[in-house]
């Protein structure tokens, strides 16, 4: 049973339902959905979904153009060497759980609100009263996992991201903006799609009214604000018949929180688990490892001698660029 059908719960499911394997995904949410998010899909995260999914076809925009800002006052233009894909998060999150359908995967409405431990697995109640015995449980359901809730008793969601849609720039480029004035893991966003910009600002205190200065900064007219969670801990109980994937395992990237990349990770390593029988925390070692490794790494890449590092890296472009390339190229 996976809770959940964004990118991890959807893919996990597709994976096991190829493999023979029957699992049941329950969202609350009517589909195709809104979902915050800039939607970008780096070159690691689309080549993945590829050798998962092999000729999946989805809407996107090309993107290659990449403009960093630092403070008010630098700022470096450079091309990237592989494309981003940005997409619209409502089409590609409803055409992954379609796939998973299409193939036979089983799929309800409804809320989880708690699983209860047997000799031989589990059950799990919804929210409607309605139980359902399964031998794996699979939270995939973000940020803000009941999942994770339940199974920790800890109601911490994470920091805040805002995010507003505006009109499209021009120039269709992916914008980032750092500055030592944000607080920790801070950055300022702008990602064009198709159709619209998405502009987004998180920090660990960020507040509609910090996202506002922000925007008022750049001389971008406030539209609609909307907000999100990102949750970049794995504190919590790792369970053979329990496993928590994606945003609602804590595995979005600690330096950039970009999170569809490891949502197809966790979801392999899942399945793989379940398929073989092989514990989670076995098969997805390598994730828990690269988490603490990327959490030391982003508190030297935040500390404000870095970010004024980052500024006079901008007056040397090569050295960006080859540095964001070598950052995003499929090993």
């Amino acid at each position: 049973m996976i809770i959940g059908a964004g990118p991890a719960g959807s893919v996990c499911g597709y994976l096991l339902k190829k493999a023979g394997v029957s699992c049941l995904v329950v969202d609350h949410a009517t589909f195709p959905r809104d979902k915050l998010c800039g939607g970008g899909l780096t070159p690691k995260c689309w080549k993945l979904l590829d050798e998962l999914i092999p000729g999946i076809q989805y809407e996107y925009n090309s993107i290659t153009k990449i403009r960093l800002l630092v403070e008010q006052n630098h700022r470096c233009d450079f091309t990237a060497e592989t494309e981003l894909r940005l997409v619209k998060r409502k089409e590609f999150d409803h055409q992954l759980l379609e796939l998973y359908k299409s193939i036979g995967g089983e799929f309800q409405q409804g809320s989880f609100l708690r699983y209860d431990e047997q000799d031989d697995g589990l059950v799990v109640t919804l929210k409607s009263g309605e139980q359902v015995a399964c031998r794996y449980l699979v939270g995939a359901d973000g940020s803000t996992s009941t999942v994770r809730h339940f199974l920790s008793g800890n109601r911490d969601n994470g920091f805040l991201i805002l995010e507003q849609y505006v009109e499209k720039s021009p120039d269709n480029a992916i914008v980032v903006g750092m500055s030592k004035n944000y607080d920790m893991r801070g950055y300022y966003y702008r990602f064009p799609n198709s159709e619209f910009d998405a502009v987004g600002f998180g920090d660990e205190s960020a507040t509609p009214e910090k996202f506002r200065q922000v925007l008022k900064e750049k001389h971008i007219p406030e539209t609609k604000l909307r907000g999100c969670h990102i949750y970049l801990k794995n504190n919590y109980p790792v369970k053979d018949r329990v496993i928590l994937i994606g945003d609602a395992g804590g595995f979005a990237n600690r330096v950039t929180s970009e999170g569809i990349k490891a949502a197809f990770e966790t979801a392999r390593n899942a399945a793989e688990a379940i398929k073989s029988g092989r514990p989670f925390r076995e098969v997805n070692a390598a994730m828990f490892e690269k988490m603490r490794k990327e959490e030391r790494f982003a508190r030297f890449f935040y500390k404000p001698s870095t970010i004024r590092i980052l500024g006079w890296l901008c007056h040397v472009p090569g050295a960006v660029k080859w540095c964001f390339d070598k950052a995003l190229r499929p090993k």
